[in-house]
């Protein structure tokens, strides 16, 4: 889950060259937790600051509501209060 494209297809492709594969790639939290219900996928990787109205950490947790999927948090910001609601 990562809106700026460019990074996006980069850790695709990284992911791809390690053996992994990605099942999607989507911009916002909404599209996340559309996709998590219906491809129930082994990992997210999740921005935490997205466009839309829903975060990363808000679209995580009501992901957990229905899965515990790993969560995997991607972020340039380091200040407390992100990394502390991430």
């Amino acid at each position: 889950v990562e809106d700026e494209l460019i990074i996006a297809m980069e850790l695709r492709l990284h992911l791809e060259r390690l053996g992994y594969e990605v099942v999607d790639i989507v911009v916002s939290g909404e599209q996340a937790i559309l996709t998590a219900e219906r491809l129930c996928p082994s990992l997210i990787m999740m921005d935490v600051n997205l466009r839309g109205s829903i975060d990363g950490v808000e679209a995580s947790a009501r992901i957990r509501r229905f899965s515990d999927v790993p969560i995997v948090f991607l972020t340039a910001y380091t200040d407390d209060v992100t990394l502390r609601r991430a």
